[in-house]
């Protein structure tokens, strides 16, 4: 849990919560296309998605590996370089917007990487702890959300008691959980990946293959153990 990018409160408004989150994004070494303290963050409601037919298995193995790699790195893990940055959900987030744009599972132009929060009343709480706040990232597809790495809320917040046994968000949300914030430009997913590539001493291209090549390792070794007979 990214405890230092999380904020408690009993109330706050936007405005505060979008310059809290906006200090942290600068302050950990990510970047945005714009200053959100000069904007009223956008808030992305659930939305049935359609994915286009011949690309289903692609995308859903795309999510299913950002999903369960985000649950699993470990310390030598590409991951792990921006785990104590709060940039789990923005790496994530990134891997998985360019292995659904570069391998033609969605079209780019229709695809959009955001960043924000996301908020939620706490279930138990105290006299001065109502509601629960962090920096988060996502993706956004012909205004349907993509989130990925939303399960890391879990200690605080019922996915189950709202019908989402594996917190994946793929276009419907859990009542009671909001995200506010900006769709970025498309350099700045691009400006992700390379660094994300540089610190691992590949180029771009290099390294979104490497991905794809993992994700079709773990569909290929979930596949085989779907046959070993029970």
């Amino acid at each position: 849990m990214e405890a230092a990018g999380i904020k408690f409160m009993k109330t706050a408004t936007k405005h505060d919560i979008t310059c809290f989150v906006y200090e942290n994004l600068l302050s950990n070494g990510w970047k945005s296309s714009i200053n959100y303290e000069n904007f009223t963050p956008k808030r992305f409601s659930a939305r049935s998605m359609q994915i286009p037919g011949g690309s289903r298995a692609e995308f859903e193995r795309y999510v299913d590996y950002c999903y369960l790699l985000s649950n699993n790195f470990t310390d030598v893990d590409e991951a792990a370089k921006y785990a104590d940055k709060q940039g789990t959900s923005i790496y994530f987030s990134v891997v998985l917007y360019w292995l659904l744009s570069q391998f033609g599972v969605v079209r780019e132009k229709d695809l959009k990487f955001c960043q924000g929060y996301f908020s939620y009343k706490m279930e138990k709480t105290s006299p001065s702890t109502r509601y629960r706040a962090g920096m988060h990232a996502w993706l956004y597809y012909n205004r349907s959300i993509i989130d990925v790495t939303v399960w890391r809320q879990k200690d605080c917040f019922d996915f189950a008691k709202r019908g989402f046994d594996i917190p994946i968000i793929k276009g419907e949300m859990p009542p009671g959980l909001n995200l506010f914030g900006f769709e970025e430009d498309r350099s700045l997913a691009k400006e992700y990946a390379r660094r994300f590539a540089r610190d691992s001493g590949l180029n771009f291209y290099d390294w979104i293959n490497f991905h794809r090549k993992q994700a079709e390792l773990l569909a290929a070794f979930d596949n085989k153990l779907e046959k070993i007979p029970k």
